[in-house]
């Protein structure tokens, strides 16, 4: 089995970590595996369970193209050893595996960050529903327990194959 694993990558300033929930909701642009034919702005979610035709076990998205008559589904694969739910401060501007997703009869061609990340600075302040895709510039608060600006810039993402052992 192939899986397809996101990516990410940020510059961080005075942040401890970015942690990415189990109930998040993930938007990506995807395109037909057969044909030309993309949508976008698909939102997926570990958190949700659809049926597959045919009655072949369930996925956590389930879709149909227009012209095509096979359905397609996405399924939140964590992988063992590589994936991880968090960032830190470490992996600054480095790319960091965050989820595996088993694509069928669909591709992943756009990753588009939501509401609903969680950041921690490096004094320990939290913030909860951060959107990272609400500014192109990156997003900016300010820690009062370090008395430093807090930053995220330089947002990239990418997917990766990742072949199944």
């Amino acid at each position: 089995m192939v899986l397809l694993v996101l990516y990410v990558k940020a510059e961080l300033e005075n942040v401890a970590s970015i942690t990415f929930p189990s109930d998040i909701q993930y938007r990506f642009d995807v395109k037909d595996a057969q044909s030309d034919e993309a949508k976008q702005g698909v939102y997926l979610c570990a958190d949700e369970v659809a049926e597959v035709d045919g009655g072949r076990g369930d996925a956590n998205f389930a879709m149909r193209f227009p012209d095509c008559k096979k359905q397609c589904t996405v399924s939140f694969t964590p992988v063992k050893g590589v994936t991880r739910d968090t960032i830190t401060a470490e992996d600054s501007g480095a790319f960091v595996p965050i989820m595996g997703f088993d694509c069928r009869g669909l591709e992943l061609t756009k990753w588009t960050p939501t509401e609903g990340l969680v950041v921690t600075s490096a004094g320990n302040t939290k913030w909860e529903g951060v959107d990272l895709g609400a500014d192109p510039d990156g997003w900016f608060e300010y820690c009062e327990k370090c008395g430093e600006s807090v930053g995220i810039t330089e947002l990239e993402f990418e997917f990766r194959t990742h072949k199944a052992k």
